[in-house]
């Protein structure tokens, strides 16, 4: 009994939608409208969403989302998750994917971290003065030492640690796939990665569930 609540885009809830989607699990994908009139200045439309936040709607999330609602079977009690890594976890946890044991989860969850440094790191090029000139640097230098050291920290076997699906093969693949605009400036920082690039085929390959999704989601604005 699920239900993720988020806006009509991937963002903050598509790696949550990834999981979901593998696991096959039953969920209601509930998406407030948004339209994006100005990226550069946040301008956006979104009415229900701050209606339903001025109603207190969004109180048990802080007002933000996404977040994720939990409704249990037996006796009908709802929790609330908000931040989309707790989201994460917890799907990650409920679903098989956070490995054997605490060493094996905290190996995941600092992969993961790792990916989150990433794009803070973008966040930070995409606000300079001179975009142009710091996204040639970040795609074209940047980030191809940080994949490049990234990728000693993962296995040899297709998955970022083991031999199955953890969340961290979720958030690399997320990351890699679907994050950045710029497909081919990704694929450029990756050129010299054979273990991630080894890691999108392998999890596009095997999990027919996230394929699926990828083909039949929502399009939307992001």
């Amino acid at each position: 009994m699920l239900k993720l609540c988020y806006f009509n885009g991937r963002g903050l809830a598509e790696t949550s939608r990834l999981i979901l989607a593998v696991a096959d699990a039953k969920y209601e994908d509930f998406r407030y409208p948004l339209e994006v009139i100005d990226w550069a200045t946040f301008n956006m439309v979104k009415d229900e969403f701050n209606k339903d936040k001025a109603d207190g709607k969004l109180e048990k999330s802080m007002g933000k989302v996404p977040f994720l609602v939990v409704k249990d079977s037996d006796d009908g009690v709802e929790t609330t998750l908000c931040q989309s890594k707790a989201i994460e976890r917890y799907l990650a946890r409920r679903f098989g994917f956070m490995g054997g044991n605490d060493l094996e989860a905290a190996q995941i969850d600092s992969l993961c971290e790792c990916i989150r440094d990433f794009k803070d790191a973008y966040q930070s090029v995409r606000k300079m003065e001179n975009k142009e000139e710091a996204m040639q640097k970040w795609f074209g230098e940047t980030l191809v030492g940080k994949l490049s050291d990234f990728e000693k920290l993962l296995g040899d076997s297709g998955y970022a640690m083991g031999s199955s699906l953890t969340l961290a093969d979720f958030v690399i693949y997320s990351f890699l796939v679907d994050f950045f605009d710029d497909k081919e400036g990704i694929a450029f920082s990756m050129r010299s990665c054979p273990k991630l690039q080894k890691l999108v085929d392998v999890v596009s390959r095997e999990q027919p569930g996230l394929r699926s999704w990828r083909e039949n989601r929502p399009n939307t604005p992001f």
